[in-house]
């Protein structure tokens, strides 16, 4: 399979720089796959390929691209994999075909850190983007915390929440051996629909049949699969996952053993203070989340796109 990137537009040292997929390309006439942000909209590309008989496309980001004015035209490819399983059904359904398949977020092995000593207590590491963010915050500072965040490319609100954090624009492994040094990764599998974003979706024809779409209009909420839940894993960092309407991890991880689930700000801080209290008590859902993590690395992810059936 023939492997093709365009990172171009892509924030850098971001998680698609660290999938190295373009190392695993191998000669092909036949099964090219495109990943990138920029991907299906750089025509020359897609030209240079559109006599393969198998054109597929990564899309990493469902989904979030109905939050824009324009949606990139897929329609070159006859296989997308996306990380949304509700998108791809509705897509689907929508088609009345399967070109929309769901696959898992892919990490390669290379970001494995080594095993290293637990200097703190709690991490959460990314953008500000609702108050349950900010509800993290203010509970985790009662603790040895970590909150790690980049100082561009970040929101209004995470700009303002910058005095919070105790680590800033580290490089992606240095946030990853950050992730390892603490007991306790603090999770949201979910994205924010603002005020500009809800016309564009509601824009689409049958929105509303997206079950990822249940929240636009209400608590403006949207599920998508953040991939430090795979980086806390990698780590032997537990994962302190906030339930949600749809618990997405669920698909990839079992609560209770390989995950723990978080209500309210509340629950949170008794959560991590359990935790941190009784952190051998917790090993064996770390170990577990380690070797159920393997299931994610890129060469299996690539093995599903070669082996799914046309």
């Amino acid at each position: 399979m023939k492997i093709i990137e365009d990172l171009s537009i892509e924030v850098p040292d971001t998680n698609a720089y660290h999938w190295d997929l373009k190392g695993y390309s191998k000669e092909s006439n036949e099964t090219v796959l495109f990943y990138g942000f920029n991907a299906a909209a750089n025509k020359n590309l897609l030209n240079d390929y559109s006599h393969f008989k198998r054109r597929a496309y990564f899309n990493n980001w469902a989904p979030c691209e109905f939050a824009q004015p324009a949606v990139d035209d897929d329609s070159f490819f006859n296989e997308v994999y996306s990380i949304c399983p509700y998108t791809s059904r509705w897509l689907n359904d929508k088609e009345g075909d399967n070109r929309y398949r769901s696959i898992f977020y892919p990490y390669n092995a290379k970001i494995v850190p080594p095993t290293l000593e637990k200097k703190y207590d709690v991490i959460y590491h990314g953008g500000v983007h609702g108050q349950e963010h900010v509800d993290c915050l203010n509970v985790m500072k009662a603790f040895n915390y970590r909150y790690c965040t980049m100082t561009s490319y970040i929101n209004g609100t995470t700009q303002a929440m910058l005095p919070f954090a105790t680590d800033v624009d580290l490089n992606f492994q240095e946030k990853v051996n950050l992730v390892a040094e603490s007991k306790i990764s603090v999770c949201y599998n979910i994205i924010h629909v603002f005020a500009d974003h809800v016309p564009n979706i509601k824009s689409q024809i049958d929105w509303e049949k997206n079950e990822a779409f249940s929240e636009v209009g209400k608590s403006n909420i949207a599920p998508q699969f953040k991939t430090r839940i795979h980086e806390a894993a990698i780590s032997r960092t537990l994962n302190l996952v906030m339930k949600d309407k749809w618990n997405i991890i669920e698909e990839y991880y079992k609560p209770d053993e390989e995950f723990v689930y978080f209500e309210d700000a509340r629950d949170l801080r008794e959560k991590i203070t359990e935790i941190t209290n009784n952190w051998s008590k917790y090993q064996s859902i770390v170990d577990r989340a380690f070797e159920k993590s393997k299931d994610y690395q890129i060469e299996n992810f690539l093995k599903t796109i070669q082996d799914y059936e046309m």
